[in-house]
């Protein structure tokens, strides 16, 4: 599923009517941004041994290791950064989200390097000061780079001044437009007129007579957005007419038909299915993300020691009751586990009817106020980590009750458990952190965690805990 790029843009200056500019389309960004990335990181290899040498130790040596170093990382940030399509124009524009993939990637690609060197026996020939140089380097050269993309791709928005095809945009009355202008911008497509269907039948007859009244002699295709309210009777009788126009035709469709074609496809026979629901991750999949779970958690727990006591300490001076809070959910595949928190509230309730925390709830302590804003009542969790019961990156797990109440109020919620819960996830990173009074609210995050199942990547994970320690300084939502 496309997640929501944080970007805006204006419908009315995505628009182009001089077609004479050439400059690059979104493929060649995708591709130029790539290559430069490639060679920032040769430049930064090279150019941070040289720095190193000069200024620590007044020459330098052989640059060819240092040379093959710079191919090695840049080769393995570039197509990490791929996978995580971190190079189309509507990521680059995200500059935000853009530096919290270096960040992650970038150190992840240097401790790769420095594995290999370890098993290798080499780490002798290696200067420890010139990789720091090299990393200073290579990190103030692709934020640098980043700065420049979004300067130049706010421009050519700005301008309209992305080489487009003009297209006719046939959708729904009731379908807002200006997102589907926005995304069509940055895809190489200018919507040059629009038409409207309504909920009346048509004919084919009378749709080709609204295609020539809409300008369809003056465009280069035609892309049509449907979605659940339209009628499929509606919608063959507009494919019919366009048959009659030499023109490409796509149809790409919303609701719940779209989220059905959003799954990867296959082969059955001549046919092709479309998969819904991504099955758990497979044995290399689960050994990667479990090595990864316990690796993180013993290096957490070890350095929060510290801070673990002295919040214990804090509670027990605060308000009567044990340290932890201990309460049932469900985890992978509906197994149910007893979670770990430090106790935040005067009650400790683990029934039928839980009430979810508000702001200013008399039932958090004072203690519990700060622990849950800055979410240091969950450091226990990594113990459930340990004991693989959780992960460190997943779908939040929520109370029994909770379960229940919107397992049969949101289709997909039950999805969730494909993967264990996590101590984060990609919807508290997208602003769905504590309470959700509504059905909506927790439908957009049930969506979310749908999503990152879909799109689990170790990469991912590591994104996500970067963006998780960035985000904990809004505590807006959580109580």
């Amino acid at each position: 599923m496309t997640m929501p790029v944080e970007q805006s843009w204006s419908g009315r200056l995505s628009i182009r009517s001089d077609r004479s500019w050439f400059g690059l389309n979104s493929v060649a960004i995708t591709y130029v941004a790539a290559a430069l990335d490639f060679i920032v990181l040769l430049v930064a290899s090279t150019g941070g041994y040289w720095l190193y040498g000069q200024i620590a130790l007044g020459t330098y040596g052989d640059l060819s290791l240092y040379v093959g170093i710079g191919l090695l990382v840049a080769t393995v940030f570039v197509l990490a950064m791929g996978g995580v399509h971190a190079y189309r124009p509507a990521e680059i524009l995200s500059f935000r989200r853009q530096v919290a993939i270096i960040c992650t990637c970038l150190p992840a690609v240097l401790v790769f390097l420095l594995t290999i060197v370890f098993f290798l026996k080499i780490g002798a020939t290696i200067s420890r000061g010139a990789i720091l140089s090299t990393a200073a380097l290579s990190l103030c050269g692709l934020i640098s780079l980043r700065l420049m993309w979004y300067s130049y791709l706010q421009r050519a928005i700005a301008h309209a001044a992305f080489p487009t095809r003009r297209v006719l945009l046939i959708c729904h009355s009731a379908t807002p437009t200006e997102p589907i202008v926005q995304k069509a911008a940055l895809g190489g497509l200018s919507v040059k007129h629009t038409m409207r269907i309504g909920q009346a039948e048509s004919t084919a007859a009378s749709m080709r007579e609204e295609c020539e009244r809409h300008g369809i002699a003056d465009v280069d295709e035609v892309l049509i957005i449907w979605g659940d309210f339209g009628s499929l009777q509606t919608l063959e009788a507009c494919l019919s007419a366009l048959r009659q126009f030499c023109l490409p035709v796509s149809v790409m469709f919303a609701g719940l038909v779209g989220d059905i074609a959003e799954g990867s496809a296959q082969n059955i026979g001549e046919s092709r299915a479309f998969q819904t629901h991504r099955p758990p991750l497979d044995m290399l999949e689960r050994g990667v993300k479990r090595s990864f779970d316990i690796a993180f958690s013993i290096a957490a727990l070890t350095v929060m020691l510290p801070i673990c006591l002295v919040i214990a300490i804090a509670i027990k001076l605060d308000s009567q009751g044990p340290v932890f809070f201990v309460q049932s959910r469900k985890g992978y595949s509906g197994r149910p586990f007893r979670i770990l928190k430090f106790r935040s509230m005067t009650v400790m309730e683990d029934s039928g009817d839980i009430r979810q925390a508000t702001r200013n709830d008399p039932r958090v302590t004072r203690i519990g106020a700060f622990i849950r804003s800055s979410s240091l009542d969950e450091l226990p969790q990594f113990w459930n980590v340990l004991r693989g019961e959780m992960s460190v990156v997943g779908p939040r797990p929520h109370a029994l009750a909770h379960d229940d109440l919107y397992g049969t109020l949101i289709a997909q919620y039950a999805s969730r458990r494909h993967v264990k819960p996590g101590l984060t996830g990609w919807a508290q990173i997208n602003g769905h952190r504590g309470e959700t009074p509504t059905v909506d609210k927790m439908a957009d995050r049930v969506r979310h965690d749908i999503w990152y199942i879909n799109n689990w990547s170790i990469w991912l994970d590591l994104r996500i805990i970067f963006s998780t320690v960035l985000s904990m300084r809004d505590r807006s939502n959580v109580y």
